[in-house]
């Protein structure tokens, strides 16, 4: 069974209650074998497979793609670390997308507003410790 292409039937297949994870799953694998990794990530999300969840991740990291680093962070703050997000901000430094660096940097530094009360308390900014 491919994985529909409409919008309208994408919605009714992700959101049925009668899906089985297993069609979930494998309109997901279908997604990826097109590169719809934001559709495969809805579909691996709906079906709660771990193991897609993670090839997900393993494109995200390898791509540097924030944005499918974000989505899996707010479905599951577990599946990102602040090493994945470093991570990924080393690989869009590289290849010159220096707006998506900061993006992934911003996950994990600390608030401007934190950085600014250790500053008020006499210590130093976690990044000068």
């Amino acid at each position: 069974m491919a994985a529909p292409t409409h919008y309208l039937k994408k919605r009714d297949t992700l959101w049925n209650p009668r899906a089985s994870k297993s069609e979930l799953s494998a309109h997901a694998r279908d997604f990826l074998r097109q590169e719809r990794y934001s559709d495969a990530l809805d579909f691996f999300q709906h079906a709660q497979d771990e193991q897609g969840l993670a090839e997900i991740k393993a494109y995200a990291l390898q791509t540097g793609d924030t944005f499918l680093l974000g989505r899996l962070y707010r479905f599951d703050k577990a599946l990102v670390t602040e090493a994945d997000w470093k991570k990924a901000e080393a690989h869009n430094e590289k290849i010159g997308r220096p707006s998506m660096a900061e993006l992934a940097r911003k996950q994990y530094a600390p608030p401007p507003e934190v950085v600014k009360k250790q500053e008020d308390l006499g210590e130093k900014p976690i990044g000068e410790l």
